[in-house]
This record gives C-alpha cells, sequence and structure tokens, in this order.
C-alpha cells in the first residue's frame, strides 16, 4: 500500500481515464484536481514517514521513507511493533496515554525518539490517526511522522551550550527561539528572538523587543489561545501548541525557567516549522471528512460541525435547521440501470444542489452527503418565513429530468426539517428530528417534505417498537393466524373460493390487522418470512380441508411486491405447493394493482413463468392504481377484483355504477374473472347481480373468520344449498 505513495499517481491516472470513458471528456477544473492531488501525493511521501498498524500495534504497511530513516527494511518491519524502533526514551505512561487515545478513536499527536537498526537515535513529530469500521470502532491505525531530529539536537545543544555561546548557537539554529517575561496586565513581553526561521519569516530582536508575544506570532483569530498556552507556562508547566500565521504552521514548545525562589523567571519559546506536515495533515483530513464521490463534506464532519454550530446558535441565539434530502425510489435507478448509473445520479443530485445560492434567506449555510441517496443542508440565522422558501428552493432542484445516456429521468426527493431550538436541543437530537420528518415525507408518497413535529416521535417510536415486535412474532411463529373469507359464486349463491388473510396475536396488545403491520413489515424485510409462513399454512389448510373434511375450494393468497422481486421466489412456492401435493390450479396469488407496476418487466417475467407452473394471478384493488390497459393486457392475469370503494356506495353513486360496470364489461372481453369485493349490502349485491358480476366478496356473506369457523360456514352453506 504505501511502498511508494507515488504509485497512487497511476491509480489517479486510472480513475481519470475511467471518468473520461464512461462520462467523456471531464471538466478542465476536475482535471487540474487531479492534477494537483497527483502532487500532493507525491510531496506527502518524501516529506512523511508513513505506517500502517492493525489494533495490537503489529505493523501491517510502511513507506520507503520510514525504511530509509529507520535503517530497517521493509520485511524486517512487517509483521513487527514499533517496540523494533523503541530508543527506551519514553516510560510506560507515555505509551499508556498515546494508546488509550487512539483507541477511542482520536487523534494522538506528539513527539517520539527513536532508535535506528544501526544504533542512531532520531526523533520524531507523530500523528496518529484511528481508521474506523461502520460501528466507530478503530480497526487500523495510520502513523503520519515528520523528521524532527536537527530540531531536537538543536534544542538539546542549546540547553547544554546556553551558559557558553547562546547568541551564536540560537542564531544558527533551524528553527527560533523568543525568550519572554510576564508583564502584569500585558501578559508575555518579548525580550529575546533569534534564529534562522525568525529572520526567514522577517522577525528581528530589535523589532520585536518588548512587543507581546501575542502581536508577532499568529493570526488575528488565535492570540487567545497563545496568550492561555504562555500564561500555562508562567504557571510553571511545560507546554507545547501548533499556530498559524500566515500560509505556514508552527509548532511551539514553551519552556519555563525557574529562579532559584522557586518562581517562574521567564518563558523560553522553541518554536519550528511544521507547515509540510501540517499540509499532510491536512490531506489525510480532508480524505477523510470528505465524499469521494461528490467531494461534499461527509457525515463524520456534519457531527462534527453541528456540535459547535449548534452551541453558536445558542449564544448567538439564532435559529439552525437541518434539511435531510433523501432521492425518493432511487434504489431502482440501482437495480435497473446498475450501481454505476446511481453513482452518477447522485453527482448529477450533488451538482444541482452545489449551485443553490441560499444567503438571501440565511446567514449562512453548507451540503454535506452523508451516505448513500442522502444528503444534508445545514442552515443557520433564519426566520420561518425564509426556511419555507428554503425548503421550496431545494425540493423544486428535482423538478427537473435528469439527462443520462441520451434520455431524460425524473428523480424527485423527500426532505425532512428539524430547527434549533423549536424541535431540537442539542446536535444528535437535531438529526434525529429530520430523520423522523423525512420518514413522515417518505410515509406520505414521497415528493414532498415535513417539519418535525412532537406526535412524529410517538409514531417513530411506535414503529420501531413495532418492527420490533414483528420480528420476535416472526421468530416465534406461533402468533401469527390465518383467517378466510369466502367468494361468493353469484350464479348459485356458493363459496367457489377464499381468500386468506393474515392475522397477527400480538401478546399484549391482542389482534393486530395487517393494516397496521403490513407496511412495517415491507419496510423491514421481514415480509419475505412472513410471506412464506402465509403460503405454507395456507397450502397445509388446504391439504387437511381435503383429507379431513371432505372440502375442496380453490384459494387466493395475497403476495406483496417485495415477493414478487425476490429471485426464486418462483421455484420456492413451487417446492411448497409441490410438497403438499396441491395443484398449482387451485391457487390464485393476489397482488395489488400498483404492486404489480414496480419493476414492470421484472413482474412480467414472474407471472409468467407462475402462469406457466398453472398459477392463477389477481390484480387486487383494480381500479385505484396507475397501470395502463397496455400494462393489463401483457400481464397474464386471470382475474380482476374490483376495489371496496366503487361498490360501498352501489347502486346509489352514480360514478361507482359507471366504473364497476365498466370494470365487469372489460374483465368479460379480456376473458378475466371478475369478482366484486366489499359487498355489504343487499341491495349492492343486487345490483351486481343485475349487470352479470360473476363472483361478490364482503361482510354480507362473512367477514373473515378462523379457519374452524370458516369450514363450519362452508359446510353450513353446502347443506342448505342441498336442502
Amino acid at each position: 500500500m504505501f511502498q511508494s505513495l507515488v504509485t497512487v499517481h497511476g491509480w489517479v491516472e486510472e480513475f481519470q481515464q475511467q471518468l473520461n470513458d464512461e462520462y467523456g471528456k471531464i471538466s478542465k477544473t476536475t482535471e487540474n484536481m487531479l492534477s494537483q492531488l497527483k502532487e500532493v501525493l507525491k510531496a506527502f511521501d518524501r516529506s512523511c514517514i508513513l505506517a500502517v498498524t492493525d489494533t495490537n500495534g503489529v505493523i501491517i504497511e510502511v513507506n520507503n521513507t520510514f525504511c530509509d530513516i529507520s535503517g530497517y527494511s521493509r520485511n524486517e518491519l512487517i509483521g513487527q511493533t514499533h517496540r523494533i524502533v523503541n530508543a527506551g526514551y519514553h516510560d510506560a505512561s507515555f505509551y499508556r496515554d498515546m494508546w488509550g487515545t487512539i483507541k477511542q478513536g482520536r487523534i494522538w499527536t506528539g513527539e517520539i525518539k527513536n532508535k535506528k537498526k544501526g544504533g542512531a537515535y532520531y526523533w520524531v513529530k507523530t500523528m496518529i490517526f484511528p481508521i474506523c469500521d461502520q460501528r466507530g470502532q478503530p480497526e487500523k491505525f495510520i502513523s503520519i511522522r515528520t523528521d524532527i531530529t536537527e530540531g531536537k539536537a538543536s534544542e538539546e545543544k542549546l540547553r547544554k551550550m546556553i551558559e557558553n555561546d547562546y547568541f551564536t548557537l540560537i542564531k544558527n539554529l533551524h528553527n527560533f527561539v523568543i525568550r519572554t517575561n510576564w508583564k502584569q496586565g500585558r501578559g508575555p513581553e518579548v525580550t529575546f528572538l533569534e534564529g534562522r526561521l525568525a529572520e526567514a519569516i522577517g522577525l528581528n530582536t530589535e523589532l520585536v523587543k518588548g512587543e507581546l508575544v501575542t502581536d508577532i506570532i499568529g493570526d488575528d483569530n488565535q492570540q487567545p489561545l497563545i496568550q492561555q498556552q504562555f500564561q500555562k507556562a508562567f504557571e510553571g508547566r511545560t507546554v507545547t501548541l501548533e499556530y498559524k500565521h500566515g500560509f505556514r504552521f508552527f509548532h511551539a514548545s514553551l519552556s519555563p525557567v525557574i529562579g532559584e525562589d522557586g518562581k517562574v523567571k521567564e518563558v523560553i519559546a522553541s518554536i519550528s516549522d511544521i507547515t509540510e506536515l501540517k499540509q499532510s495533515e491536512l490531506t489525510v483530513r480532508n480524505i477523510a471528512f470528505h465524499d469521494s464521490l461528490t467531494g461534499l463534506p461527509n457525515r463524520r464532519l456534519l457531527e462534527e460541525d453541528l456540535v459547535y454550530r449548534i452551541l453558536d446558535a445558542k449564544v448567538q441565539q439564532k435559529k439552525a435547521g437541518l434539511l435531510l434530502v433523501d432521492l425518493d425510489e432511487f434504489k431502482n435507478i440501482n437495480d435497473t440501470l446498475g450501481h454505476s448509473a446511481g453513482d452518477r445520479f447522485i453527482m448529477m443530485a450533488a451538482e444541482r444542489m452545489q449551485n443553490i445560492t441560499l444567503h438571501n434567506y440565511v446567514e449562512d449555510y453548507e451540503l454535506y452527503h452523508i451516505g448513500g441517496d442522502e444528503f444534508v443542508w445545514f442552515i443557520y440565522g433564519f426566520e420561518e418565513i425564509d426556511l419555507m422558501q428554503v425548503v421550496d428552493v431545494v425540493i423544486n432542484v428535482f423538478e427537473e429530468p435528469f439527462h443520462y445516456n441520451g434520455g431524460e429521468l425524473y428523480q424527485r426527493a423527500s426532505i425532512g426539517v428539524s430547527v434549533y431550538p423549536n424541535s431540537a436541543e442539542h446536535a444528535e437530537e437535531l438529526m434525529k428530528h429530520a430523520d423522523m420528518a423525512l420518514y413522515a415525507a417518505k410515509h406520505a408518497g414521497g415528493q414532498t417534505y415535513r417539519f418535525f413535529s412532537s406526535d412524529m416521535k410517538g409514531a417513530f417510536l411506535s414503529k420501531v417498537q413495532m418492527e420490533t415486535d414483528l420480528r420476535e412474532a416472526v421468530k416465534d411463529r406461533n402468533q401469527f393466524e390465518l383467517y378466510y373469507q369466502p367468494v361468493i359464486r353469484v350464479a348459485d349463491n356458493s363459496v367457489s373460493s377464499c381468500e386468506a388473510l393474515i392475522r397477527w396475536n400480538h401478546p399484549t396488545k391482542g389482534l393486530v390487522s395487517p393494516i397496521d403491520f403490513i407496511k412495517t413489515a415491507e419496510d423491514s424485510g421481514l415480509i419475505i418470512p412472513l410471506g412464506d409462513w402465509v403460503i405454507q399454512r395456507a397450502c397445509q389448510d388446504l391439504k387437511k380441508w381435503e383429507e379431513e373434511q371432505k372440502v375442496k375450494l380453490d384459494i387466493t393468497i395475497n403476495i406483496s411486491p417485495c415477493q414478487i422481486q425476490q429471485p426464486g421466489f418462483v421455484r420456492n412456492i413451487k417446492e411448497t405447493v409441490d410438497s403438499f401435493e396441491i395443484s398449482p390450479d387451485r391457487i390464485q396469488l393476489e397482488i395489488t394493482e400498483n404492486g404489480l407496476m414496480e419493476n414492470t418487466s421484472d413482474s412480467i417475467n414472474t407471472l409468467q413463468k407462475l402462469k406457466d407452473y398453472g398459477f392463477s394471478i389477481a390484480i387486487d384493488d383494480f381500479g385505484t392504481g396507475y397501470s395502463s390497459l397496455s400494462y393489463l393486457k401483457q400481464f397474464p392475469v386471470h382475474c380482476l377484483k374490483i376495489d371496496k370503494s366503487f361498490v360501498r356506495d352501489l347502486p346509489g353513486d352514480r360514478a361507482d355504477r359507471a366504473i364497476v360496470s365498466s370494470t365487469i364489461k372489460l374483465g368479460k372481453d379480456l376473458g378475466l374473472f371478475t369478482v366484486a369485493e366489499g359487498v355489504e349490502t343487499q341491495e349492492a349485491y343486487e345490483y351486481l347481480r343485475s349487470i352479470s358480476c360473476p363472483y361478490v366478496q364482503g361482510y354480507l356473506f362473512s367477514k373473515p373468520i378462523p379457519e374452524s369457523e370458516f369450514i363450519q360456514l362452508v359446510k353450513e352453506r353446502k347443506s342448505k344449498a342441498e336442502n
């Protein structure tokens, strides 16, 4: 990995070629960025000692610079710990502190004295970066070191020779030294400053003597930090700090000089230039805190930024908010066009949103890509009326189609909004509430937005509890039961078949309707094992009726679109039916009209295979979805089930009469069976019979009832018919 980071030059070129091949000529800006990246990687490799270790400290990879400085070959280093270069200079507490820091996932910085293979010693300025897994637990550590031996040697010479040749020695140092006294009421004043580095950055003793340290080093925004650290040194503590001055970064060691009276006489600051190391750190930080696909700040940086931005909002008494943006049905892009196309859509969505300007509505804002198809807008300093404008601007970005491979595709989005301090008091809560609001927007059908409200929290927790209970029920399986509702043949008023309907006997809530848990089952993936159980139990009951009750009926089983899209669904249901020695032509599989329209071509293929095996297919809730008649012609459908919303007000509603009669005629013309669902009144039944509706189903004949009651009902109706 790190034989030489210059090898990454090849990776960058390969990535550039892939971009050219996939998307055509890349922009000049992107090309310049890639060129700059190559040069940064070269400089990074030459200037830094790099090593990767596992969580036990065993070296996994090193770069050539590590080998050159330590005197060990790569083979001698890999598989060893850093004890191989331990100089014995630092005590056990030093390393305990270091390991304690990085194992908590935090960055450790310090200076370490090491020993070369040949016995010589060298000093390194070290930063250790934990590389964490998805749970936030460190799985590797990357060490970036800069050789500071020369500077340390100079400091050591300074300590030994300060009495003899103080001025000459300091003047020839590659770093520079500042001697300071504490001036009451002002702070640390410069009494002496010298060194080559001081000359390089334009500092001179004669010009700065008597000035405050904070007036000559550090940018304006860092003066409070420098003042604070010098104050600690004048209290008798040895202090290190890093600061920025212009375009350079510096590392300072502050050493108090104690007088005979035990009080601090002065503080000596030894300052070295760490610009190269800091730029390397910033490169690593940029990689760690930015999304590689879009170049946007990622979730990790959002979590860090939110903490101090919310604190700032609290101090300044400003509003801060999150807009959590999620692309609707994005899974369909990946499933149908492939993940490379999905990545391209993510990049196009990011580019559109980056072109948004919100300064007319908010004081400050930032866009983050937190993973997958989710983006976050952080906004700061706004009024509620402006927030509505921001939401409209963001959601309108997705009104225009996306151009891909010569065509146009629409990709909509949903947004969840949470606001500090209205709906959250801290960063984590703000993010969590935006997620709840997004869930509400998705639940409303997508292509919309929702603001967090307190009742969402209860709804979200109920959903979480529902999913938890459902998982336990799926494992247990004894909590589920099939109810059956008869389908009546109008011609002779007999039971022609039945529909199997699942019920959940919750241990504390009692009987739970499928309306309350099927959506949760689909969202969580639990619909797959649940659907398998329904098929298994329905076949088991069907076989039992035939053998024990001498009742032979066809049965309708509801199928989720998620099941149809599962690889192996056709094979699994065929094996289940065969295992009970039931003919597939006695099983009708029922799917909603909208469910059929998901992944249309795949659905047609799957349904055709089921038909070839002998299964019948019914479209449930017909008339309520968005399928076209051309698709209806393509689907291998046997039965149309007219939705109860069109049957409930028969025969009084004129529109319902027109829809129902047209659907029955359509079914006849296409050679399909038609079932009117939700028949609850004698008047509706008489009307349906008058227009030759062949089959009906509803509470007028029986509500869904347990299996034992259903068989009794069938026998009673058969007995009455025979008598």
